[in-house]
């Protein structure tokens, strides 16, 4: 939704413009009903670029920014309101959780690709099926393997949607930052394997060394459209020297309801 512009609507990966135009005002009511009348209550992850709604809605806020020095204090004049809304699927991501035990959960793997391609779907499956211990194995059919400890770090209430079941071995720490999260997860929940989103930054990184130290392996995924790409980021570069990650793993659409994937090994990136 935009003001003074066209909103339009995202199918099927294309982009279809609608002839509605909200006013300002109309924009500001948008925003408040979304917030239930109460901006305060949502002002930190306004601050942020965003605003999380129960089952995984995200709506992503644009507008002018009053900041401190690098601080962003406030969110004024909003211009645009973006609505992802996600759908229940089939779990999937058999193939990374057969990659991660071929690693005796000692090394982790990295999911990249652009955005909008799948990748926390593919995550939220990931977890559903290492917290289950079920996951198929290409050459033996389905593994009926023991459930693991499985911490999802869920930052932007989008990545533990759709994870319920009771038999999941299975803890979600939602709208922690993922630095605390991790440290939680390590030092408080015992995890035998840890899986959150969009990492990237130096400062996680550091976090993402010390629990690697503590025996926990990492399912995670990252922007970026090559190897290339990924390990050119600092943050990201000391986790490949750390040798956090045994292997990376591109995805695209397989135009199947699947994904294609590209392997890459830490070896083959010396």
């Amino acid at each position: 939704m935009r003001s003074l512009r066209k909103c339009s609507l995202v199918i099927s990966g294309k982009n279809v413009m609608l002839e509605t135009v909200l006013t300002p005002g109309e924009m500001q009511s948008v925003l408040e009903g979304i917030c239930q009348g109460s901006l305060y209550a949502f002002s930190d992850t306004i601050n942020q670029g965003y605003i999380v709604l129960p089952d995984g809605v995200r709506v992503g806020v644009c507008g002018r920014a009053g900041c401190e020095g690098e601080r962003i204090i406030g969110i004024y004049e909003i211009s645009s309101l973006s609505v992802r809304i996600p759908h229940k699927s089939r779990p999937l991501g058999d193939e990374i959780c057969e990659l991660l035990h071929s690693f005796g959960r000692v090394n982790g793997v990295l999911i990249y690709s652009p955005p909008g391609v799948g990748k926390t779907t593919l995550l939220r499956g990931v977890a559903t099926k290492l917290a289950s211990g079920r996951w198929q194995n290409s050459s033996k059919g389905t593994s009926d393997k023991t459930p693991l400890r499985t911490v999802v770090i869920d930052t932007r209430g989008e990545l533990g949607f759709d994870t319920d079941g009771e038999a999941l071995c299975l803890d979600v720490l939602s709208g922690y930052p993922r630095r605390r999260g991790i440290e939680i997860a390590t030092r408080c929940l015992n995890a035998e394997v840890i899986v959150c989103d969009e990492i990237g930054d130096y400062e996680e990184a550091m976090s993402l060394v010390a629990s690697h130290n503590c025996g926990v392996p990492l399912v995670a995924s990252a922007h970026a459209g090559s190897v290339q790409q990924l390990l050119s980021r600092t943050g990201l570069r000391l986790l490949h020297e750390a040798r956090i990650f045994g292997a990376y793993v591109g995805i695209e659409r397989d135009g199947r309801g699947g994904f294609k994937y590209n392997v890459t090994y830490w070896n083959d990136c010396l």
